[in-house]
């Protein structure tokens, strides 16, 4: 079964979180977007190495590249891949294009490593998708890293 929006929203509630949510038409890209959301945005990839359980989710400026090759370096990883469809359901819960960190509490076992590109701001707002592709909610970064806290997860903060 996949995640649902009501699993984010109630993640939020628990934790106190105020965001500001935007319907809108789905996005499985930051590439062409049709309309604006306010505040920064970000990207969200899920990759794997060659060899392995160990999963990373990379947080990036919505209109940054991913360099696979300089990430896999200082992640002190031979090489990173994405995630199979597959692998992202059975990890998330959650399809392609609707990778979000909010769909972490069905990472169990912790696999995932969450990896924070420096370049974002951390005194900012901050989207994520509430396990669906047609809606944003944005919210305080410091909120994000108080979900991440909440769940866990103590995140990398790198130069991508």
């Amino acid at each position: 079964m996949t995640a649902t929006p009501q699993e984010a929203y109630q993640l939020l509630t628990d934790l106190n979180i105020p965001y500001q949510r935007i319907d809108h038409k789905p996005i499985t890209s930051v590439k062409d977007v049709p309309f604006s959301l306010p505040g920064p945005q970000v990207k969200n990839l899920v990759l794997k190495p060659r060899k392995g359980e160990q999963r990373f989710l990379v947080i990036l400026p919505d209109e940054k590249q991913a360099d696979l090759t300089h990430l896999a370096e200082i992640l002190n990883e031979k090489r990173l891949s994405f995630v199979s469809e597959k692998n992202l359901l059975e990890l998330l819960n959650v399809p392609a294009g609707t990778v979000t960190p909010l769909a972490l509490p069905n990472d169990h076992d912790h696999k995932i490593t969450v990896v924070v590109d420096k370049a974002i701001d951390q005194n900012d707002t901050v989207g994520f998708h509430p396990n669906i592709n047609s809606t944003t909610l944005i919210m305080q970064f410091r909120d994000f890293v108080k979900i991440l806290d909440h769940l866990g997860y103590k995140p990398l903060y790198l130069a991508i």
